[in-house]
């Protein structure tokens, strides 16, 4: 059974944002293995989409979104939509930010 994973408008440039950002402060090596663990993560998740916890933004676009920790990178958190057959990544983001405050101006 093949699972589906897509990434909605703003997920793709918080991973693009964060591999860039990694590799500037840290090493090359960080950046690829972040990219790597978001992507054996948002498998994981595409597999198994209720293991997230419930996360209510407010938004009624967003309702049923959850969050999960990236593998290996904690810090960072998956919000993502279960699907029939697997999920939509909504934002890839470290979980120091104003979580709130992203969704909101994503709505303007």
């Amino acid at each position: 059974m093949t699972v589906a994973l897509a990434f909605r408008p703003r997920a793709r440039p918080d991973l693009l944002e964060r591999f860039v950002c990694l590799g500037e402060h840290a090493t090359a090596q960080v950046a690829e293995r972040y990219f790597a663990a978001v992507d054996r993560t948002c498998a994981r998740l595409a597999r198994q989409p209720r293991s997230g916890t419930p996360y209510e933004s407010g938004i009624r676009s967003l309702d049923g979104m959850r969050r999960a920790p990236v593998s290996w990178f904690k810090a960072y958190l998956i919000f993502y939509i279960p699907r029939p057959g697997g999920i939509d990544v909504v934002r890839v983001v470290h979980g120091s930010r104003d979580i709130e405050h992203l969704f909101a101006e994503d709505e303007m």
